[in-house]
């Protein structure tokens, strides 16, 4: 793939545009309305191949798919599952959803997330549990593994392109426009391994998150979105598609499956289009250090480069540092780096860096174990990076037990904005104990100094493998099926691996094999390898994920507490340093 320029269509959309609508509904109609031959929407992929959408062929397209939904019986709130690879037809699907007053809900396609169709199946299965009303739209391989498992029909049925297409030209129609607070989107948690939870998003709140991230880091028409997240993903819908498009960028959108397969098109993409703004997980940046050689970047020019927000995992002092150094030959400013941090029950991201190269501070190890307190050291200690300040109409506190903490405290991330979700999908037990007084509890951990927010750690023990959520039960759940394995008797937890710039999934696992002498030591070895390995193949077979470090232990390796649970955070501290490389 050789380093092109290709010039984009000027914006013509006035900065203020996104102040005048109340939905995002009124917003896409109004903007394809008054601007019905931009440009605005690139689709690019690996082999350096483009496809240009206007806005008013994505209106028109949009309109034909909301005729034949609401044809299969879609009514106003009702919800559609939309099983696409990023392209022209998903953003359509997206849009016509819309138009018919449905309610999207975007999933990955079997081949981003699931190694196996029944992983597949499973997730799916727990997110049609949007109610009676709800389609499926997808393709036709996506339909057949779905109509292998009854428990995962749409009531509504399956609706794809091809039926699109065979309806022909349907007669324009007015938009059904919701009121701001009706739901907008359903965003789904990552679940690839248990059922995801429904983030109920308004209008309202989606729209707030836009207007924040749009004032809060200075996007404008002038900017040009270049991205490969995954649409199903929060960042994705909201950051790397809604955001830019509302504002007026130019929006160029890359499957992911081409970025994992060749990071190169991801820097392509902002060489060529002359991206200012583009977001991605950690890992990203540190595959790009990893997988790309010199003699693959020679021309390559990331000087229009302004944002590259770094968010939806940990973000990791080393990974600032090697993507700076390794593309600073190639013009790629150190105070483009921004870290940022958010959640889907906050639409998307809270915080941002702002001007300047991103915070970077080393913590004293003995007074965050003894005493929860960040204490900045100039010796060896703890690498912190700050993931921003707070956007408008934001506020976050740090509280433990009720009480708010003062500066580098460490305690419970609390955050108040006007961009919260309206609740868990069919879940009003979680949203109570979520939302409180009009706050959010974010389930992480993290200290504030200085008005800038630094992560600590997840107080719910999730796994962050490539910005991607897992919970460890489920992992532990499928363990415990393997015949060898003393059930319930499994910890999973994540390492973070520094040269991958992600977190490595690691489980540590009683066996019924005890310590054997040294005649059956070699039969015991064998056995163990054989049942390691059937570990491996049947995790990632049931949840599309790979268990990268693996501990067997013999009956009573694991530490219990007095009442016979799984100590975890024992567990994980025992074996954590082991699985570290080097």
């Amino acid at each position: 793939m050789a380093w092109e320029r290709v010039q984009l269509p000027e914006s013509p959309v006035a900065r203020g545009f996104l102040d005048e609508v109340g939905t995002i509904t009124e917003a896409l109609v109004r903007l394809a309305e008054a601007h019905p031959d931009f440009a605005c929407l690139v689709f690019y992929d690996r082999s350096g191949r483009e496809e240009r959408l206007t806005l008013g062929r994505l209106l028109a397209r949009a309109g034909a798919v909301r005729a034949v939904l609401e044809a299969r019986g879609l009514q106003r709130g009702g919800h559609v599952l939309t099983i696409l690879p990023t392209g022209a037809e998903l953003v359509a699907a997206y849009v016509g959803t819309l138009l018919a007053g449905g309610v999207p809900a975007l999933a990955s396609t079997p081949t981003q997330r699931a190694a196996e169709p029944a992983a597949y199946r499973r997730l799916i299965g727990g997110m049609l549990l949007c109610g009676p009303a709800h389609l499926a739209y997808c393709d036709d391989t996506s339909a057949a593994i779905l109509r292998a498992e009854s428990a995962a029909a749409p009531a509504g049925g399956f609706v794809g392109p091809a039926d699109v297409d065979a309806a022909g030209t349907v007669r324009e129609r007015a938009a059904i426009l919701p009121d701001p607070d009706d739901v907008a989107t359903v965003q789904f948690s990552s679940g690839s391994t248990g059922p995801p939870k429904g983030i109920r998003l308004s209008h309202r709140a989606m729209l707030n998150n836009v207007r924040a991230i749009r004032d809060g880091l200075g996007i404008g028409p002038r900017d040009v979105s270049v991205n490969w997240i995954p649409l199903y993903h929060d960042m994705g819908l909201i950051d790397a598609f809604l955001l830019p498009l509302l504002c007026g960028c130019p929006t160029v959108l890359i499957p992911t499956t081409d970025f994992i397969r060749e990071p190169r098109v991801w820097l392509a993409g902002l060489h060529r289009y002359g991206g200012t703004l583009s977001w991605a997980p950690n890992f990203a940046y540190a595959l790009c250090v990893q997988r790309l050689r010199e003699e693959q970047l020679a021309g390559l020019d990331l000087s229009s480069w302004r944002l590259a927000i770094n968010a939806a995992e940990p973000v990791l002092a080393r990974t600032i540092r090697t993507f700076t150094e390794r593309f600073a030959p190639y013009g790629f400013r150190a105070a483009a780096m921004t870290p940022a941090w958010g959640l889907a029950e906050n639409v998307t991201i809270a915080t941002a860096h702002g001007e300047g190269e991103p915070r970077i501070e080393t913590i004293d190890r003995a007074a965050l174990a003894a005493h929860g307190e960040a204490r900045p050291t100039d010796g060896a200690g703890i690498e912190s990076v700050a993931i921003g300040r707070c956007l408008p109409r934001c506020t976050i506190e740090i509280r433990e037990g009720g009480r708010v903490l003062a500066d580098r405290r460490i305690g419970e991330v609390w955050l108040r904005s006007d961009s919260l979700f309206a609740g868990y999908h069919r879940d009003p037990e979680l949203t109570a104990r979520t939302l409180v007084d009009g706050w959010l509890d974010t389930g992480d951990r993290g200290y504030l100094a200085d008005g800038d927010l630094f992560f600590v750690a997840r107080s719910k023990d999730l796994i962050i493998v490539a910005g991607e959520k897992y919970a460890p039960n489920h992992i532990e759940a499928a363990i415990n099926e393997v015949p060898g394995v003393r059930a319930g008797c499994v910890v999973v937890f994540g390492v973070v691996d520094p040269d991958r710039g992600t977190e490595d999934v690691a489980a540590v696992v009683e066996t019924r094999f005890a310590e054997a002498d040294d005649a059956a030591a070699t039969r015991r070895e064998s056995a163990l390898a054989e049942l390691a390995g059937a570990i491996r193949s049947h995790v990632t077979r049931t949840t599309g994920l790979a268990i990268r470090h693996l501990e067997l232990v013999p009956p009573g390796g694991i530490r219990k507490t007095t009442s016979g649970k799984l100590a975890r955070a024992a567990t994980r501290e025992r074996y954590a340093a082991a699985f570290l490389p080097g």
